[in-house]
């Protein structure tokens, strides 16, 4: 409790785009809970099976991935708000022909513009938040943004989990429907359900956008146009993204990435997004197609599961504290590795039931701690591209394996992908607990126009006086 209380005193002391931002953040998450129960259900219910269900996901993160890197561009010329406002309408309309088309290929086109428009967010999350904050209070900021999404999440997905149930009880909006919206909803029972629900997140989400345009502006400075002293003109954009691009491939620049804190965070973030892919995705269908839970009990479990998480988010910055940051995000994350495989071979809906929030909680603790520390081990110029690409990772490798994973479900059930999500994350901890359990180098971007290349070290602990965002 005083743990809480502390974090609401830091709230107010946040600077006003950042409040804003959280408070968007907050009101979104109700909308989003919805849809994280029941999309993939809505799917099914229309005859689609685990492999439809994995392709429209794939196209999705296409999408994303496409969009990243442009993205990564705009974060660091465009004000931020600007960016949150037309992204967020845009994932807007492509939810609402997501929710009212229903043949493969308008559902395929809508996930890939939602993909599209999803990456601007994803992307700007943290530039964001570290362009609007003081170091000092940086990690508070991250976790109480992933608590607070969280919490309302949860409020989502227990409303998200009742209101099918409701709207199929109802005979006014199930049979007795005017005639000029019966070619707008599907005559299924059980499909029209899902649809007026997640029309119904769709209303909720309105108010978010409020504190989208309370946002000052808060456009980056851009650097001085350079100056060619052989011309006496100045150098175009794209000659200067030229010459980055050629730094960056000098030899010496790919021997300091490749070495660099840098490379093997992306590989943590490739690791641990190939064995999401492979699981998190389905763990709707997991619960109501496999064991035979009600969509209402699993929003309750889901719900309980984010709820749990917000909590531990909010602890992550004092575990961090006293561990430090790299040990805090490993111990958390191997912790919840045993309940992966009791919840894959169990086969008990109540064993299950119990563990999910548990394997939740544990292994999304850190995610607010590990999103800082990626970030300030890369220059700050280029934080916003740095994002970008551990945002394409964490898009991108999901991609790959849950198109698999939706055949293998077809093909063989759940238990083989839990023991390869396993492997993959053993894999992630042990790589971000070897490299940076001890000493850690800074990287030293190759755009720096220095003589040398070095990599300095120092301990991986928070200051004490420090107070202290994937698909996991």
């Amino acid at each position: 409790m005083q743990q809480i209380s502390a974090y609401f005193r830091q709230f107010g002391r946040f600077q006003p785009n950042a409040r804003l931002y959280l408070l968007s953040n907050a009101l979104s998450g109700v909308s989003a809970g919805i849809f994280l129960v029941l999309y993939n259900l809505y799917l099914t219910s229309l005859g689609f099976k685990a492999d439809f269900v994995g392709l429209t996901l794939f196209v999705g993160t296409v999408g994303a991935g496409l969009a990243i890197f442009p993205a990564g561009v705009c974060i660091d010329r465009w004000s931020g708000k600007r960016i949150l406002i037309i992204s967020s309408l845009a994932i807007g309309l492509a939810g609402i022909g997501a929710i009212l088309f229903r043949q493969p290929g308008p559902l395929l086109v809508c996930a890939f513009f939602t993909g599209i428009a999803a990456a601007f967010v994803l992307v700007i999350n943290a530039p964001f938040l570290l362009r609007n904050s003081v170091p000092a209070e940086r990690n508070s900021l991250f976790s109480l943004n992933i608590a607070l999404t969280q919490i309302t999440a949860v409020l989502g997905e227990i409303l998200g989990g009742s209101l099918p149930g409701w709207f199929a009880r109802s005979s006014l909006w199930i049979h007795a429907l005017p005639p000029w919206l019966n070619w707008l909803l599907d005559s299924h029972p059980e499909a029209r359900s899902y649809q007026l629900a997640m029309l119904v997140a769709g209303l909720i989400s309105i108010p978010s956008f409020i504190p989208l345009f309370l946002l000052t502006n808060d456009r980056p400075q851009r650097a001085p146009v350079p100056h060619d002293r052989t011309s006496g003109q100045s150098r175009l954009p794209w000659r200067e993204w030229l010459v980055s691009a050629r730094k960056w491939t000098r030899p010496e620049a790919l021997r300091v990435i490749w070495v660099s804190p840098f490379f093997a965070l992306v590989m943590v973030y490739l690791l641990t997004g190939l064995g999401a892919g492979l699981v998190v995705p389905y763990f709707n269908l997991f619960f109501v197609r496999h064991l035979h839970a009600s969509p209402a009990l699993f929003g309750l479990i889901d719900g309980a599961a984010n709820g749990l998480t917000a909590l531990t988010t909010l602890c992550a910055p004092w575990l961090a504290r006293r561990v430090g940051r790299v040990n805090s995000i490993a111990l958390t994350r191997l912790a919840s590795l045993p309940l992966l495989i009791a919840i894959g071979f169990s086969g008990s809906l109540y064993l299950t039931a119990g563990l999910y929030p548990l394997r939740e909680g544990l292994m999304d603790m850190s995610n607010g701690v590990l999103a800082v520390f990626s970030l300030e081990e890369v220059p700050e110029p280029h934080r916003g591209l740095a994002n970008s690409v551990y945002s394409a990772i964490s898009q991108a490798a999901p991609s790959i394996t849950t198109p698999l994973a939706g055949l293998a479900i077809v093909a063989a059930g759940y238990p083989p992908l839990f023991l390869c999500t396993l492997v993959f994350y053993l894999a992630s901890i042990a790589l971000l607990w070897g490299r940076f359990s001890g000493k850690r180098g800074r990287l030293v971007s190759p755009l720096e126009e220095q003589p040398g290349v070095s990599l300095s070290a120092h301990q991986d602990r928070l200051p004490p006086t420090t107070p202290q965002t994937q698909l996991t």
